[in-house]
């Protein structure tokens, strides 16, 4: 975190060394309230009954991850008394915004100054003839993030945070200056038109005002500096600069021989400082500082990307702009420190989406050599509206315009997944309709893009669907196509990925291509060592992640992958393991790496690197053989050969990795276990650790044994763990009564019915818990729970939810044909006995509790004359269930 801090702070100095003019944030002490009255910008209204905020701020952090389905979505309204003081007199004063979601009315001192369209691009605002020097000035800022089919984003999985959520500042800035509110950008585009090892072709185009209302020539000044600091060269050209005159074009080319080109090993930036100086004096009315990288790249349908001649196979991530509890309201340093993960990883690809991001990402993948995409929120469809198509055109005209000198960014794109959800079968008039205008709208939005920057690659990211975008036309518009696939997780096997990425090739051999999603949900909390598509456990998902890594490599003609996510994000309308989130990222809300994210390690990066799978499994448990061990199996990533393994202090043997993965059977001892793992590069020993605390289960349940029996906490229906990190307590899958042990008599797992087959758990919000897993599986028409256990006090935990849903929900447009077959079980109504003593009668839990509702019900019970427990379920009607059992000895 240190290094993450002083990287920001150079990063900031730098920028207020360079810059003249005065430009500090405003983010604190905003009176806030949610409220649709209109009229709340008239200085007259009390508003010191508000809460005060700071910004970033977004109304949504709780309300999107709560148990009450949906979030608001209408409008807030943020005031602030500003004092503007003596040092704006004679400046044009400018305020910017980084994001706000998603329209935005300004108001300074009553007075309406406009309005901006867009929850994601940034904006700004010249508010010059609306202030007072010298005296408080009252900002009133209206926000709105309700649902219009005119704005993209119309749907996507993701929450739509509503709020001033990035930066807001003040800037003040002479009348004759660059052309900072052209698009909010910063009035410089540099293009490098030819670039090879030799020589470089820089054109600088520079937008220029002259506010007053006097004209006259100006010199434009250029100092450019090498990536080490100093002065490379200097020139100074004339401008003759109009009365009350805006973006004055002015162009210069030059040559720089010898570059130092920007690469991912070596992201070499120049600079560019350029100043407004008066003709007769040399007084310097504006200056603005530029980083820029010299390189060219190439996309080839067959061989994948090159970057100055090199072949460089993009992979990387994926990443959303939200933080645990903080909804998309996050501090510089996190967005920092996201990009930092990234490179960690070894990572060279950032795919910014779905929509542009704080500026010190793009800032950051400069730096550090990573390469980008850079897309407008258009996703899962478009409304076929002229209004829809305008704002569509500004965002992407907003995004090139902000965007234009980042050297990371190679690709701009649009129209994520847009034929997902057409408005008509595929057999209708209506639906060629709408195919006919999405075709339309994206040849429109290609126009702009290659109009305003036609050096750089265009892309439109596909779901897997090749004849859904043959009927949009859409194979013919964009540079390059994106893949979001998910075979072997939404639907079918990883081998289906392979077969889908060949056909699609051999019918499109002429295209350029990148997978621009893949991933599995990851609850970390889950595993399992008999993994199945839908657990949600890390095995399977690092299953299909080595499957995935393995094939795109073995494909030149992917150019580049990019998993979906970097990280966790908030998606209000999930419900699965983990409620409200999408658990695809390779590290969690909180930024906890995953194993996946190990695997990405130690296949990327060059340094020799051992990480053991599983190792943030803490609380981990079994149930103990005949020597008191409990044999497990264990995964190590490495780009090492061979291994060594030991496990506490005791060499168990050396193992082989395949494909950067070995598998080794680890025997764990009750207690804390501590696995050492080392190899040899160059002479250099090579080591990773992994400890945990094992949680033995005795082999037999009655007195007398080496291990004594402690606690139980057994799943029913279930394949998997899950560990309470809380409570330092694991769950572990259940097993058929066996004399002198424990388990269950009769019934049947609970199985979610699909159209497309069955899965291992419910998909359903549990309401009134936070630990879903317990509850989302169960055993259906079980008899009896029998455990044979010695004499003693008990306390025992039942875990009760009914996974018939109360209210049926429209089905995710991502599950892509997941769609659940719900049973109707109404009439569910049973008694619970235990050791032939009634404790619960005619339980009916839809009519008595509700449905998809956590109910724990607990028990004290004395085990006599080695009776042991025996819990029977009664049936009165319908089936009897059982989710989880606790069960916790008292002495």
């Amino acid at each position: 975190m240190k290094r993450i801090l002083l990287f920001g702070l150079c990063y900031f100095c730098c920028q207020c060394l360079w810059s003249s003019r005065i430009n500090c944030t405003i983010n604190e002490m905003w009176r806030f309230c949610l409220t649709e009255e209109e009229n709340l910008y008239k200085k007259s209204f009390d508003d010191s009954n508000w809460e005060i905020v700071s910004i970033p701020h977004t109304w949504n952090a709780k309300d999107a991850a709560d148990d009450i389905p949906g979030y608001f979505r209408g409008t807030g309204w943020y005031r602030r008394n500003l004092y503007i003081g003596s040092e704006a007199a004679g400046k044009s004063v400018i305020i910017n915004f980084e994001g706000a979601n998603q329209v935005v009315d300004l108001y300074v001192n009553g007075i309406f100054v406009g309005k901006h369209v867009g929850g994601y691009t940034r904006f700004n605002f010249d508010i010059t003839p609306y202030i007072k020097v010298d005296q408080f000035n009252l900002l009133a800022i209206k926000v709105n993030n309700a649902h219009d089919a005119d704005i993209p984003p119309l749907s996507a999985d993701f929450t739509f945070f509503g709020g001033i959520y990035r930066d807001i500042s003040l800037e003040m800035v002479s009348p004759i200056r660059f052309s900072i509110t052209e698009y909010a950008s910063s009035g410089v585009y540099i293009r490098t038109p030819v670039v090879t090892e030799e020589e470089v072709e820089v054109e600088i185009e520079a937008k220029v005002d002259n506010l007053t209302l006097k004209g006259g020539n100006f010199k434009l000044e250029y100092c450019f500096y090498t990536p080490n600091g100093s002065t490379a060269f200097k020139y100074t050209d004339k401008v003759k600069l109009p009365a009350d005159s805006k973006e004055i074009r002015v162009v210069k080319k030059i040559k720089i021989e010898n570059p130092e080109l920007w690469s991912t090993e070596a992201p070499n930036l120049y600079k560019v400082r350029m100043r407004i100086l008066s003709n007769s004096d040399g007084h310097v009315a504006d200056e603005v500082v530029t980083n820029f990288g010299l390189r060219w790249y190439a996309f080839d349908a067959d061989k994948g990307f090159f970057l100055n001649g090199k072949h460089v196979k993009l992979i990387g991530t994926n990443r959303h702009q939200c933080y645990d509890g903080l909804g998309n309201a996050l501090r510089d340093e996190m967005h920092v420190r996201d990009v930092m993960l990234l490179k960690e990883m070894g990572g060279n690809f950032l795919r910014v989406s779905h929509y542009p991001q704080d500026p010190l990402v793009l800032d950051m993948c400069d730096k550090l050599g990573i390469l980008t995409s850079v897309e407008i929120p258009i996703v899962n469809g478009i409304s076929e509206s002229e209004a829809f198509a305008q704002n569509s055109l500004m965002m992407a005209k907003e995004m090139v315009k902000q965007n234009f000198n980042h050297p990371s960014v190679v690709i701009w794109a649009y129209m994520n997944e847009v034929m997902l959800k057409p408005v008509a079968k595929s057999d209708t008039i209506r639906y060629r309709q709408y195919c006919s205008e999405v075709h339309r709208q994206a040849f429109m939005i290609e126009n702009l893009i290659r109009s305003e920057d036609p050096h750089r690659y265009t892309m439109i990211p596909f779901h897997g669907s090749i004849s859904a975008y043959t009927d949009a036309g859409l194979f013919t518009v964009p540079q390059i196509i994106g893949w979001n696939l998910y075979q072997g997780w939404y639907g079918g096997g990883f081998a289906g990925f392979d077969k889908f990425m060949d056909l699609y090739h051999e019918r499109y051999p002429d295209k350029p291509t990148i997978i621009t999603e893949y991933g599995a949900d990851v609850d970390p909390r889950l595993h399992s060592f008999q993994p199945q598509r839908f657990d949600y456990t890390s095995e399977y998902a690092n299953l299909f992640h080595e499957h995935y890594l393995k094939s795109i490599f073995a494909r030149d003609f992917i150019a580049g992958a990019a998993i979906w996510n970097l990280n966790d994000f908030y998606s209000e309308s999930r419900v699965n393991a983990v409620p409200h989130v999408n658990n695809k990222g390779i590290t969690s809300l909180k930024r906890e790496l995953k194993d996946t994210y190990l695997l990405y390690k130690v296949t990327l990066c060059q340094e020799p690197l051992i990480e053991i799978g599983s190792k943030f499994w803490w609380n981990r448990g079994g149930v103990s053989d005949v020597q008191g061990k409990c044999i497990q199996p264990l995964k190590i990533y490495s780009n090492l050969e061979k291994l060594k393994v030991k496990v506490n202090g005791e060499f168990i043997g050396e193992v082989t990795t395949i494909d950067k993965v070995a598998n080794v059977q680890i025997p764990f001892s009750d207690g804390t276990n501590l696995i050492e793992v080392t190899g040899e590069s160059d002479g250099q020993m090579i080591k990773d650790y992994y400890e945990c605390d094992f949680k033995m289960l005795p082999r037999t349940l009655t007195s007398g044994q080496d291990i004594p029996f402690k606690e139980m906490n057994i799943m029913l229906g279930s394949k998997r763990y899950f560990e309470d990190k809380i409570a330092n307590i694991l769950w572990i899958p259940e097993q058929a009564y066996v004399p002198g042990q424990w388990g269950y008599i009769g019934g049947n797992a609970f199985n979610v019915v699909t159209r497309h087959g069955n899965l291992p758990a419910s998909e359903l919000n549990i309401l009134g818990t936070d630990q879903d897993p317990i509850f989302q599986t169960q055993r259906e028409g079980i008899s009896a729970f029998k455990l044979d256990v010695p004499n003693g006090k008990y306390a025992i935990y039942l875990y009760l939810a009914d996974l018939s849903p109360v209210v049926k929900r429209e089905a995710l447009a991502y599950n892509l044909g997941n769609n659940v077959l719900y049973e109707n079980t109404s009439e569910r109504v049973f008694n619970i006995k235990v050791n032939g003593s009634y404790q619960i009668k005619d339980l009916n839990i839809a009519e008595q509790i509700a449905g998809e509702r956590a109910i724990i019900k607990k028990l004290l019970i004395d085990v006599t004359e080695n009776n042991g427990i025996t819990i029977d379920f009664e049936k009165v009607k319908g089936k009897p269930i059982l989710n989880a059992i606790r069960v916790l000895k008292y002495d």
